[in-house]
């Protein structure tokens, strides 16, 4: 039975929930703020911290948004808070998701200047939790393996 259950349990820890975390995120937030081509402007990646265009805004609630799309067959790269956009997804800090015309690609974070690095997320805090279960089946795993 442990055979069966360690691999169901592992497989259910690495990939369920991703290590995303849900909030209402009405807390405050400091994003970063800019708008600009995806391809050599201050506002794509790498971003360039100490250019004047790029911002941090103290955003009343929400979550920092990174959004690359499209506009106007220009490919643009828009950091900015949630708050700021007629926005209509539920907020999970550390996901990332393609608009379903396949025009964007929006993620979302939920600590203050998460908006800035190439790739969002989540923390290695935010996983601990699934490591340490992993770890303690694991050891029931092999331990009753050589004990039966």
């Amino acid at each position: 039975m442990g055979y069966v259950m360690f691999p169901v349990l592992l497989f259910f820890l690495l990939f369920a929930g991703q290590g995303a975390t849900i909030d209402d995120y009405s807390d405050p937030i400091k994003c970063y703020i800019c708008d600009g081509t995806a391809e050599n402007s201050t506002c794509s990646d790498p971003i360039d911290l100490n250019h004047s265009e790029v911002r941090t805004k103290e955003c009343d609630k929400g979550i920092c948004l990174k959004w690359t799309k499209y506009r106007g067959g220009v490919l643009q790269m828009i950091r900015v808070c949630s708050a700021d956009l007629d926005f209509h997804l539920t907020m999970i800090d550390g996901v990332c998701r393609t608009e379903r015309n396949g025009n964007g690609y929006l993620c979302m974070c939920g600590k203050h200047l998460c908006n800035s690095g190439p790739g969002l997320h989540p923390t290695l805090l935010s996983r601990a939790p699934y490591v340490m279960t992993l770890i303690v089946l694991a050891y029931i795993s092999f331990d009753t393996m050589w004990t039966t």
